[in-house]
């Protein structure tokens, strides 16, 4: 009897195990330790890292502790034996593939015909660097670790840098000097710039809200309710409409997927395609917004952006299908930028006489630097992971899938006037996110 107890007692043992891998630590390979030990140096490295002594304090040791980690993540996938992936894809997780092939394609032809080869060669190695966070999220490895341990690892950052921004907020210094290398106000906290901070906090802010419409016992959904306060209160002391407006767009999603609201995930993408739409184009410009209010007005509601955004244009008007190359906006946005005026017959300066490295639209800098087919193929690999999360027959609070298409969507409006993808604390946590999300896309095809 004694031996048939223990016998259940193993076997008990082992289909927990089985149901809960993250609970057993003996079940962990060493591909996958080595996969959590790259991520964690990554995410928390470029969460928390600064080097006063650089010239780039809040950057130089971030983008370092990222290409360590991705190295050391990608070696531990490397180094995983499991058998691979032989399933199906779904539909919309092959359209993604192919689309994002093809921007690849089209980048590097982009990088070959760029007037500025070495800044376009370097550029593409470093992106090359971080894209691999995107397969990383897609690994079955990563599955296998699961999703939770990267997550919090996210949450941990941004909350460390939204409790230091409130701090200084309220007049606390950080207890060493640095350079200031932008922003308006010195509540940048770990990250540098009150902007990143506010993109981190609405991002966290939209993963509280899909924790707490989840089913969670009570003491973790007040928590979750908790943290957002505070992250909402970040965005809202450091006066970052972008943020909260993006932070409007997570919430959207998770409302239309969590109650079945569809038509007000329709309505908000309209908008927001109308919005843009009209904004691009001359003649429905000169219609609307046009109308609405004039140039200085527009500048100072968007911080001075438009002359960064009108020299974008102008760079993609000039070179529509192979752009400048990757890292090229900086070198460039000054020239187009006066072109732009000349032919606009309308001053785009800042009042600090400063420019801007980034065009603070990640989607007009992609199509100026790698051309319109490149940000074609982006846009619809992204949209073709978005429309298989949103068509997957879950239960209604799955909060994985409600935490990747929160996520996903906040960084997407965010992407409109900010650059999160040149952020490397957002940077990373989005594309692991966007690899995790295909994965769950594609498994929907699986026999």
């Amino acid at each position: 009897m004694a031996r048939v107890s223990k016998a259940k007692s193993r076997s008990g043992s082992a289909r927990s195990a089985a149901a809960h891998p993250h609970l057993t630590l003996a079940r962990v390979s060493v591909s996958q330790r080595g996969l959590q030990f790259g991520l964690g140096i990554a995410l928390l490295g470029s969460a928390l890292l600064l080097d006063p002594r650089a010239e780039a304090a809040f950057d130089a040791a971030k983008r370092a502790c990222a290409i360590v980690g991705v190295i050391v993540a990608a070696l531990a996938l490397l180094c995983d034996k499991s058998r691979a992936d032989r399933n199906r894809w779904s539909r919309p997780a092959q359209v993604a593939v192919c689309c994002a092939a093809l921007a690849v394609v089209w980048t590097l032809a982009a990088s070959i015909l760029s007037p500025h080869q070495a800044l376009a060669w370097d550029s593409l190695r470093r992106a090359t660097l971080f894209a691999l966070f995107i397969p990383i999220g897609a690994s079955r490895t990563f599955a296998a670790c699961g999703t939770r341990p990267a997550l919090g690892l996210f949450v941990i950052g941004a909350s460390v840098n939204v409790v230091i921004s409130l701090a200084q907020a309220g007049g606390w210094q950080l207890p060493f000097d640095v350079a200031q290398i932008g922003g308006r106000f010195a509540t940048g906290a770990l990250l540098g710039n009150e902007g990143y901070v506010a993109l981190a906090a609405a991002t966290l802010a939209a993963i509280c809200a899909a924790i707490a419409t989840g089913a969670f016992g009570l003491r973790y959904r007040l928590g979750a309710v908790g943290v957002a306060a505070a992250a909402v209160a970040a965005i809202a002391i450091n006066h970052q409409a972008t943020s909260a407006i993006a932070l409007c767009a997570g919430l959207v999603a998770i409302a239309a997927m969590r109650w079945r609201l569809r038509w007000l995930g329709v309505i908000f993408l309209a908008i927001v395609v109308g919005a843009a739409t009209t904004a691009l184009l001359p003649v429905l410009r000169n219609l609307t917004w046009a109308e609405l209010g004039g140039i200085d007005a527009y500048q100072r509601l968007t911080t001075y952006r438009l002359g960064a955004w009108v020299a974008a244009l102008h760079m993609i008007a000039t070179r529509p299908l192979e752009g400048y190359g990757l890292g090229s906006f900086a070198m460039e946005q000054q020239t187009h930028r006066l072109a732009a005026e000349i032919s606009l017959q309308q001053r785009f300066v800042q009042p600090t006489g400063s420019s801007f490295i980034y065009a603070h639209n990640d989607y007009l800098q992609l199509a100026a630097e790698a051309g319109i087919p490149a940000l074609l193929f982006v846009l619809i690999a992204i949209a073709a992971i978005l429309f298989g999360l949103v068509r997957i027959g879950r239960a209604l609070a799955d909060v994985e899938r409600l935490v990747l298409l929160a996520m996903l969507t906040c960084a997407a409006v965010a992407a409109l006037a900010w650059f999160p993808l040149q952020i490397p604390f957002i940077s990373i946590a989005l594309l692991l996110t966007l690899g995790r999300a295909w994965r769950v896309v594609a498994d929907e095809g699986a026999p």
